[in-house]
């Protein structure tokens, strides 16, 4: 941080020149009459016209007819687009009350090339030379998406304008540069209280409690009274003497001694540094360990795991994160048709998959341990990286709580923010040429998870859009939770630039209620011990349907089971797969801005739609037998089915695959077949598909990342009024039926 006058910080130069339009454009004139929706303190650094392309389109004369004209704009905050003509309807979609739909913020920008002579690509990098006549701009975000800019009909320096702005804002030098240091805009906190922050004691002692924990104890790095570059608040052993602490923690690296995270049958969960490089004696650690094996109550020893040695490097995962990620932003239909005919050669070079499966393979170890009462310890260098993964993966595995939404959030703040994984280094938010401490494990992280919630979808509150979203959060500076290394970081940013704190768990915030609605999955199944929300209930006259009841399993509640001290449930554990040939691609993450793939009226989107109309009447029906009304009750066309008996899912893909090849001279029989590569393995449209409700609405497999162009009224009515999860036991619960008296 720096001491310089904010005044002086916030200087910028304008490049914007309104008096430059399209070449031969009749509408130059109101084309420049556009002009960006701004946030307080954000400020307009340059505009000029351009031609929006589709991201796997080629940029040509040819293929002019694709492009969108618009009003490219670059802020201090974002790059906006706004077309000349938008659609008279603006379709359904996931709206970000901070950014439309054509806006990506600065800090989401990861690449950006200049295309020079109509096929010459250059990097752009800060402060080195930028071409005079740049003819495209090809934009790379860190969540996938690729954006394409033509100035070939604008005047000649319009290019060199907006990419001098981006060099100059898009890549800060200093943390105090980013846009979250000058929205002053005021902010009231309505995190609900069932969201444990863990930025005091209480909170560390109330999760202590909830494991049942005795003989750990939460300690403050102030009473430490020296500079320890320690966590806020952490939790030690009780017979670790305090002053020995003190003397051994600092022998590991970050300071990171052994810390408590979780509890279970008895056993504790436990991150764990290793000892810097220029100590050989390993002496400290063994009393770590010793200390550790004292905690547990029959005296065993811990199972010790070693991230470093069992995982991939961040240096090796970063390296397949940009490999992954270049498979799926292709900038032409020629790359996108080279790259389906070697997938799968390219996806297993990536490696990606392999760090997910071994990440999970280890999670599944470390809880393995733990239901059998064994304390786990997780030791990395510095225990803020890999250990995050690990650590959250182990406690969603084995906890319930962790997979509804309050205590995912709650989860990512005691394992990410409290214990201070560095996002700023980790997520690229400030430039640096040396990009060695770049790695996104968060988003490995929420792979991770979407790979769980695709194999207990029943377990888990959240849905796909939910994670997929966090990931889009992740580059908005305007939320402070994922923007530093450190909570002294976080800290001093408040105290001495006035920081605005915005925890990004405040989504009303960022989405209107329409928006929210797709946060939660319908297909989870409400536990009685999970009373987060408004749920369902079983009338007490009311009479089970016999043969209807799902046998008995290892999910099922039983109060016997519960521990006399934690609250934490013993039989709700789950037991994942984690070989390779058991992943899946997570699509509507990775794949929602290559329209290609896209399937139209189909995927899982569409299921998805399915069952929430299904809980919309499920819910009118229940509030009409309680009430007596039956005014409200859906009309019979809405349960009449249909039987359709060919696919649209791979054969939509496949067609417009071909239609793209067509154009570029491409064999038509190959595209069919490569883009059923990536389609195959999550198609749920088989050739004679089931029946499906008549008059249901018809949505794409990127919704609602993309957009929704019928009648909006049917689709809000389902999507506002599905949001009651059905708790188990309940009148319409999913496996059973229940019969009220006359």
């Amino acid at each position: 941080m720096t001491g310089t006058p904010a005044k002086q910080k916030y200087t910028f130069t304008s490049y914007v020149n309104s008096s430059k339009g399209i070449n031969g454009c009749e509408d130059a004139a109101d084309l420049q009459s556009l002009k960006p929706k701004l946030l307080a303190d954000e400020l307009e650094v340059a505009s000029a016209p351009v031609y929006m392309y589709p991201p796997t389109s080629k940029i040509s004369d040819n293929n002019k007819h694709e492009a969108i004209l618009g009003l490219l704009t670059v802020t201090n905050f974002k790059l906006s687009f706004m077309a000349f003509n938008p659609d008279e309807q603006q379709g359904a979609y996931q709206e970000n009350l901070f950014l439309g739909k054509n806006d990506v913020t600065l800090n989401n920008i990861d690449v950006i090339y200049q295309v020079v002579d109509k096929k010459k690509k250059l990097l752009l990098v800060p402060e080195q030379k930028i071409s005079s006549r740049i003819d495209a701009l090809h934009i790379i975000c860190k969540n996938f998406r690729l954006l394409k800019f033509s100035f070939k009909s604008t005047a000649k320096d319009q290019g060199k304008v907006i990419a001098s702005a981006l060099a100059r804002f898009a890549y800060p030098s200093r943390h105090d540069l980013s846009f979250a240091f000058c929205y002053k805009e005021h902010y009231y906190n309505t995190v609900k209280s069932t969201v444990a922050m863990f930025t005091s004691q209480n909170d560390w002692a109330k999760e202590l409690i909830r494991c049942g924990v005795e003989d750990w104890r939460v300690v403050t790095a102030e009473s430490l009274q020296q500079n320890s570059g320690l966590p806020t608040h952490f939790v030690i052993p009780k017979c670790y003497d305090i002053e020995d602490f003190k003397e051994h923690y600092q022998s590991f690296c970050d300071s990171r001694s052994a810390f408590w995270v979780y509890g279970y049958a008895g056993a504790a969960l436990v991150r764990m540094g290793e000892l810097k490089p220029e100590i050989q004696d390993t002496t400290i650690e063994n009393i770590t360990l010793e200390i550790i094996r004292k905690c547990d109550p029959e005296r065993k020893a811990p199972h010790i795991m070693n991230l470093s040695e069992r995982l991939p490097s961040i240096q090796d995962i970063q390296r397949g994160y940009l490999k992954f990620r270049q498979i799926c932003t292709p900038d032409s239909p020629r790359q996108f048709l080279m790259q389906e005919t070697k997938y799968l050669t390219f996806l297993e070079k990536s490696g990606w998959l392999l760090y997910v499966s071994l990440c999970l393979s280890n999670a599944s170890e470390a809880a393995t341990q733990m239901r059998q009462s064994t304390s786990v310890v997780l030791q990395e260098n510095n225990a803020r990286d890999l250990c995050c993964v690990i650590s959250s993966l182990t406690q969603i595995i084995l906890d319930p709580f962790f997979r509804t939404i309050d205590g995912f959030q709650s989860l990512i703040q005691k394992e990410w923010v409290a214990l201070e994984h560095p996002f700023l280094d980790r997520l690229g938010h400030v430039f640096s040429a040396e990009s060695e401490k770049e790695s996104p494990l968060l988003l490995l992280f929420l792979d991770c998870v979407w790979q769980l919630l695709q194999q207990f979808p029943e377990e888990f509150e959240y849905s796909q859009t939910y994670l997929t979203t966090i990931w889009d959060s992740a580059f908005l500076p305007i939320f402070d939770t994922f923007q530093f290394n450190t909570e002294y970081e976080r800290f001093k940013a408040t105290l001495d630039l006035k920081l605005v704190l915005r925890p990004v768990w405040d989504w009303s915030e960022q989405f209107a209620d329409k928006d929210k609605v797709f946060f939660t999955n319908p297909f989870y199944q409400k536990r009685q011990e999970v009373l987060s929300r408004k749920s369902i209930a079983i009338p007490p006259n009311a009479i089970r349907l016999p043969g209807l009841q799902k046998p008995g399993s290892r999910m099922t509640f039983d109060p016997s089971l519960f521990s006399t001290q934690s609250t934490v449930p013993k039989d709700r554990f789950l037991e994942p797969r984690h070989n390779i040939s058991h992943l899946e691609i997570w699509e509507q993450c990775y794949y929602r801005w290559i329209p290609i793939l896209e399937i139209k009226s189909g995927g899982f989107p569409q299921i998805e739609l399915f069952h929430r109309l299904l809980l919309n009447n499920i819910g009118k029906m229940q509030r009409a037998l309680e009430t007596r009304d039956f005014d409200d009750l859906p009309e019979s066309g809405c349960w009449t089915s249909t039987t359709t008996t060919n696919s649209s899912s791979t054969s939509t893909a496949a067609a417009a695959a071909a239609t793209t090849s067509s154009s570029s001279g491409g064999n038509q029989s190959d595209d069919n077949e490569t883009v059923q590569l990536r389609t195959k393995s999550n198609n749920t449209t088989p050739t004679n598909s089931p029946t499906r409700l008549q008059g249901l609405p018809t949505i794409t497999s990127f919704f609602p990342f993309s957009t929704y162009t019928g009648d909006s009224t049917q689709l809000t009515d389902i999507l506002t009024n599905s949001n009651e999860l059905i708790m188990e036991g309940s009148i319409m619960e999913r496996l059973s039926i229940a019969q009220l008296p006359d």
